[in-house]
């Protein structure tokens, strides 16, 4: 059955229907694949079909691209001291989010102060924020040395947390070093924090105590016996 042809009287006669015209679709945001950093290192990445290895599925996508074979570590020296770098950044960076969130507390206006801990709660909590902050003070004000920001914010944390003389405990038994666990600071912490801790603390300072007045009485005889010899 042929098409019927519109009739010259209908509306649609002597009107030119418009070509809907095609819209050039925009081009994406660069991803972080893209950067600059990221091409020049995946420029010497060896094509995909060279690398033998597979991709760990964790790592598929842009975000991590698998690392060309000429930027990764081959000893254990090569891995520590890579990681080491990385890890000793990231506790920069958790130094720098504790100093960022000092200094909005003292810049900002309650309403603001509230919006800006809305949007960090989406991140983490208060009790993170409290311990990222009172790490920063504690390195900033020299309460704990600066070289313990390499064992982590919690770490210094609880050594701010500790009175002067249990920090000076604490460096005495070799605990105030880069490299320590935090385990053995949370040991330690509870150790001197619980009623044992300062029952066993107060019986220290009494043996010290009596160990000091026998060396004064020592003292006193002696100089008792040069005065009488005179």
């Amino acid at each position: 059955m042929g098409k019927t042809k519109a009739s010259d009287n209908s509306p649609e006669a002597g009107t030119k229907l418009a070509t809907p015209r095609m819209r050039k679709p925009k081009a994406p945001p660069p991803s972080l694949a893209q950067s600059a950093y990221l091409q020049t290192v995946m420029d010497a990445a060896p094509p995909a079909e060279a690398m033998h290895s597979p991709v760990p599925a964790a790592l598929e996508g842009e975000v991590f691209p698998p690392l060309p074979e000429a930027h990764t570590p081959r000893t254990a020296d090569e891995f520590l001291t890579r990681i080491s770098e990385l890890w000793e950044d990231a506790q920069q960076r958790f130094l720098r989010i504790g100093e960022l969130m000092a200094l909005a507390e003292t810049r900002l206006d309650e309403e603001e102060r509230a919006a800006l801990y809305e949007g960090l709660n989406r991140r983490f909590g208060k009790s993170a924020r409290s311990q990222l902050m009172s790490a920063y003070r504690a390195i900033r004000d020299q309460i704990v040395p600066m070289e313990m920001a390499a064992a982590g914010y919690g770490t210094v944390y609880m050594l701010a947390r500790l009175t002067d003389e249990q920090r000076r405990r604490a460096a005495a038994e070799g605990l105030l070093r880069p490299d320590v666990r935090q385990v053995e600071i949370r040991n330690f912490f509870q150790a001197v924090r619980s009623p044992m801790g300062r029952e066993t603390r107060i019986a220290e300072l009494q043996a010290k105590e009596a160990k000091l007045l026998a060396e004064l009485a020592r003292v006193r005889d002696a100089l008792a016996r040069e005065r009488a010899a005179v």
